[in-house]
């Protein structure tokens, strides 16, 4: 019996101790933001979307989970990916876009990736072996040594576009992820982060389902 209850208890740390360390480890923040004062608030609703990336695969999973939030919101928008499915869109063809009556193109890209390795120091925890009837649990002291680990902290640069002879930015976005996930996961919690700021920050104006402008009377 003392075995089963000392073999189930440990399982169950161990299922905590891992939940708890690997929960949270991916994490993403805005750490810089700007934008053009003279910008007219709300003024663009038919986006171009264009991840810069040669991996036509990421590239077009970048591009549609942005295009999902912006569409859930009702604001329409495109991926580059429609147009050019097989290549990356090259910089010279963007001015060719525009006549599709873009009013605005968001740019993402990569600006940084590195690792770092850091030192998790050994930790001591004391775990349950016995029961004793008139003395409770008996306990044995657990050590877990230290370790070396890395992380992985990846820089985005996400810009807004109007449509001008050489183009011209009206706001821009500076990300930061810790142990980013696959590029599904990655690409939507990054997308879910930026557009509520974009929104803040009257780039863009919400939509209702009867297409007219959702803002706030304050």
């Amino acid at each position: 019996m003392y075995k089963y209850v000392r073999k189930h208890l440990s399982y169950l740390f161990l299922t905590f101790f891992v939940t708890t360390f690997f929960s949270g480890c991916t994490s993403s923040k805005l750490i810089d933001v700007w934008k053009e004062q003279s910008f007219k608030r709300g003024s663009i609703d038919n986006f171009l979307v264009i991840a810069i990336n040669n991996n036509k695969t990421k590239r077009r999973i970048w591009e549609k989970s942005f295009v999902d939030e912006l569409t859930s919101r009702g604001i329409k928008a495109v991926g580059s990916y429609y147009y050019y499915p097989n290549e990356a869109l090259a910089e010279k063809d963007i001015p060719e876009l525009f006549k599709n009556k873009f009013d605005g193109i968001i740019l993402i890209q990569k600006v940084s990736e590195e690792i770092k390795k850091y030192r998790v120091p050994g930790s001591l925890y004391y775990e349950p072996w016995g029961f004793r009837r008139w003395y409770g649990w008996r306990y044995s002291h657990v050590y877990v040594p230290g370790y070396v680990d890395k992380e992985r902290i990846t820089q985005l640069e996400i810009s807004v576009w109007e449509p001008s002879k050489d183009g011209k930015m009206i706001w821009s976005a500076l990300t930061e992820t810790i142990n980013s996930d696959l590029p599904q996961n990655f690409s939507k919690e990054i997308s879910s982060l930026i557009i509520p700021k974009m929104i803040s920050d009257r780039i863009i104006l919400p939509k209702s389902k009867k297409g007219k402008d959702v803002d706030s009377s304050f």
